[in-house]
């Protein structure tokens, strides 16, 4: 390969498009080495820079370690404020108990700032520091990453906040999805989901970038993104899911319609809370049906959602929803 190339391309997340410019420099020091200048500018990172420096570690098979500088500006569309970080980490990924695991120490200066925004939200304007070691595990035995059959996956993301700065957390998130062969030609998906923020200190605060949002189209279909729980979000927050997926009864050969474009049926569930009361009580549920399209690296849903639980105060969007991305319960 070629020791230095540029590119420019789109990523997607769920509903969030990004254009990227980067030039990536390979093996610079003889020992596999790369230096990668990125620019992104989107929907949701405004615009950012970043550079990352990446060593394979040639003394455990499958591990490397990661230093990466940069500096964002992003937009919260759900309560319309803004965030400038400026942050560097560095991350060592290794093998382990059948799984990824990635081990991460960051620090994270951030500015909130915004428009008409909650007086809670207004309240937290300014700038904070956060310094955090944080730990994934992921597991996956799917037979696919965006549509799978069979297998399961499970993630455990764990981070301690608190050594500088004025955030002082322990952060736990996990999912766990399992899949398998159903009748008719149908294959069954069940997801769960969950989180928790305990705040540490004498003078415990959890900022509004570090709380837990509900709802969407990779979450509990039927609601806006981050509909429950808007603006302020909580501490707390579950959901569950259970999906029916099936190919449609074409012909490969037509179009591609048989093999990349499945029918959909879904039930989800979730809520989002500060406390234990609040996750309990009063549910949010929804049901629903639609078309999953695979397109390149990305799954598409388009549904016809049902919200059959709801509050006054969630954003509800009963009818068709579009969904894009890769991480969808």
């Amino acid at each position: 390969k070629q020791w230095y190339q540029r590119r420019v391309r789109g990523d997607r997340g769920l509903n969030d498009g990004n254009f990227n410019m980067y030039g990536l420099a390979r093996n610079l020091f003889g020992r596999l080495e790369s230096l990668k200048v990125n620019y992104v500018k989107g929907t949701k990172i405004s615009d950012g820079c970043s550079v990352i420096f990446n060593k394979p570690l040639f003394s455990q098979k499958n591990s490397d370690f990661k230093i990466v500088l940069a500096k964002e500006n992003m937009l919260n569309r759900t309560a319309n404020y803004m965030t400038s970080d400026m942050k560097s980490n560095m991350t060592y990924q290794f093998p382990m108990l059948g799984g990824k695991n990635q081990l991460q120490a960051e620090a994270l200066w951030q500015q909130i700032h915004g428009g008409r925004v909650p007086m809670k939200i207004r309240e937290e304007f300014g700038h904070h520091l956060k310094c955090a070691l944080r730990h994934t595990y992921v597991r996956d035995t799917r037979d696919d990453l965006l549509v799978p059959s069979r297998g399961t996956k499970h993630m455990l993301e764990t981070e301690l906040a608190g050594f500088m700065g004025d955030v002082n957390h322990v952060k736990v998130s996990a999912e766990s999805q399992f899949n398998a062969r159903f009748i008719l030609g149908y294959s069954a998906t069940l997801s769960v989901r969950g989180g928790v923020v305990h705040e540490l200190g004498d003078n415990p605060r959890t900022w509004i970038t570090d709380k837990f949002f509900c709802g969407g189209p990779g979450s509990v279909r039927g609601f806006y993104e981050d509909g429950i729980g808007r603006p302020l979000g909580g501490t707390m927050h579950w959901g569950a899911g259970f999906s029916l997926t099936r190919k449609l009864p074409f012909s490969p050969h037509i179009w591609g319609l048989g093999k990349y474009m499945r029918v959909h049926h879904f039930a989800n569930a979730g809520n989002v809370g500060s406390c234990k009361d609040e996750l309990i009580k009063d549910p949010r549920v929804s049901v629903g049906s639609g078309l999953i399209m695979k397109i390149a690296n990305f799954r598409m849903e388009i549904n016809y959602a049902v919200p059959i639980r709801h509050q006054p105060d969630d954003v509800v969007n009963h009818g068709l929803q579009f969904g894009i991305g890769i991480n969808f319960m």
